[in-house]
């Protein structure tokens, strides 16, 4: 029996023993340890992340055109240098050279119709002049008149066939200088396919490839979301994986006025639509084609701003917490652009507030906190 007292008075200063503990827990424990920040204005932009290619800002493709015919010369090499202006290959012209000579016989034949029928009209004129002093020259005049009105009528006729000619002559000449192609720009040729134009493979390269090496920019491609953002003259940072410490600067110069075409597009299925656009870099020294991170920004403005890890989402709102009088205080707010590690603020907060910036998941509305 004494046995069994001893257990139960055990029993209850084991219970007594305990809630002691947690009475003196919750007197003595601190809450959760945060830190708090008031909010601040300061100038922060809204970007937007696109991936882009590196391309070169001046550059000439040359394919072949069947309907001028051969190509009978290329006149570059690859990795050689040329001036605006200079030749870079040659169509077989025989053709309308032969062309030319005929038409310009047929002109110089027209010359001379011409001036067979002036020194026509010249004698009959002699003749009148000769006519007048035996006959008078009203009588002259009415025998001559019907012969110089017949050669004035086939000279005109003469001068009309003429300046036909002369105009087919000029298109020749014009055909004739189209079928040499020449540099529009000041560059190095970057590639030269002399491949048959038969070859399907062939076709759809071109066969001499310019570029300025010393100008290159980047092209990249905007949603629709995003194309309505962007604007020429914009702001844009640069970056590539290959060499992460870089960064260039650029400016947006181009935006496509109607949407790149897809393959699912063109065959009538449903596609992403997206906007081509390009970008003015300076002193980049990547080769065309590398791949790159293009940051574009669209917006720069002096806003009231917290730290991103401060603010939290709940449903349909966002929050932060505050610090009041000793204790966590749930504030719903309006958010704007992310910048960095910053938090554009719209309302809901002013500069006076001290916002709780490492809120913990265990972090509840009105729970007491001890401030670092």
């Amino acid at each position: 029996m004494n046995k069994k007292i001893w257990i139960a008075i055990g029993v209850a200063g084991l219970v007594l023993l305990m809630a002691g503990v947690s009475i003196y827990r919750q007197a003595f424990a601190k809450g959760p340890e945060v830190k708090v920040q008031n909010p601040s204005k300061e100038e922060i932009a809204d970007e937007i992340m696109i991936p882009g290619t590196v391309v070169l800002e001046e550059e000439q493709k040359v394919y072949a055109s069947p309907e001028k015919g051969k190509l009978a010369e290329i006149l570059v090499k690859e990795g050689e240098t040329v001036k605006k202006g200079d030749v870079l290959a040659k169509y077989d012209h025989s053709a309308l050279k032969l062309e030319l000579e005929r038409v310009k016989l047929q002109a110089e034949s027209g010359y001379l119709r011409i001036n067979q029928l002036d020194k026509k009209i010249k004698d009959v004129r002699e003749k009148e002049s000769e006519l007048s002093k035996q006959i008078g020259k009203k009588a002259a005049k009415e025998q001559t008149e019907a012969e110089i009105d017949q050669f004035e009528a086939e000279k005109r006729l003469a001068n009309i066939d003429l300046r036909q000619v002369l105009l087919q002559q000029k298109d020749t000449e014009a055909r004739l200088q189209d079928l040499e192609i020449k540099s529009s720009i000041d560059g190095v040729v970057l590639q030269v396919n002399e491949e048959s134009p038969a070859d399907p493979a062939a076709a759809v390269k071109p066969v001499i490839h310019i570029g300025d090496l010393d100008a290159k920019g980047a092209s990249g491609l905007l949603s629709e979301f995003d194309s309505m953002k962007v604007k020429e003259g914009q702001k844009v940072k640069l970056h590539s994986d290959v060499l992460p410490e870089k960064e260039w600067n650029g400016v947006v110069e181009e935006i496509a006025v109607f949407p790149e075409e897809t393959q699912s597009q063109a065959m009538g299925g449903p596609s992403a639509v997206q906007y081509p656009i390009k970008v003015k870099a300076t002193d980049m020294e990547l080769k065309p084609g590398f791949q790159l991170i293009m940051e574009i920004e669209t917006e720069r403005k002096h806003a009231l701003t917290v730290p991103a890890a401060a603010v939290l989402t709940d449903k349909d709102y966002v929050y932060v917490f505050l610090l009041k009088e000793g204790k966590s205080h749930k504030q719903e707010i309006e958010t704007g652009i992310a910048f960095g590690s910053k938090m554009e603020v719209i309302s809901g907060l002013s500069e006076k507030d001290r916002v709780i910036v490492n809120p913990s998941d265990d972090l509840k509305d009105g729970m007491e906190v001890d401030v670092k």
